[in-house]
């Protein structure tokens, strides 16, 4: 479940991300800028720069999915604290069965 919530979170954010993203594009392209500053040619800069990219994505998507598995087992023992008032008490005294 966490990793189909990850890989939804990520192409979620990943739509955002392409050639008509003004923002998006001015990002990547300070990052290749400032790999090409530290001596990077461009086309290392701009490979280095995706998988910047993409790394921030990833550790944005499964972040996502840990809080959503987080909340739906939060949920989860919410609707289970109920059930314990209606179980039996058990009985005290008497004998004890043991092998």
């Amino acid at each position: 479940m966490l990793a189909r919530r990850a890989q939804h979170h990520q192409s979620k954010l990943s739509a955002h991300l392409n050639a008509a993203n003004p923002t998006g594009q001015a990002h990547l392209n300070a990052i290749a800028q400032t790999l090409q500053a530290k001596g990077l040619s461009a086309a290392d800069a701009m490979h280095r720069a995706y998988a910047m990219i993409e790394e921030t994505f990833s550790a944005q998507a499964n972040m996502l999915a840990y809080v959503g598995c987080f909340w739906i087992l939060g949920v989860a023992i919410l609707d289970m604290i109920p059930l314990v008032f209606l179980m039996k008490k058990p009985q005290t005294g008497g004998e004890m069965a043991v092998h």
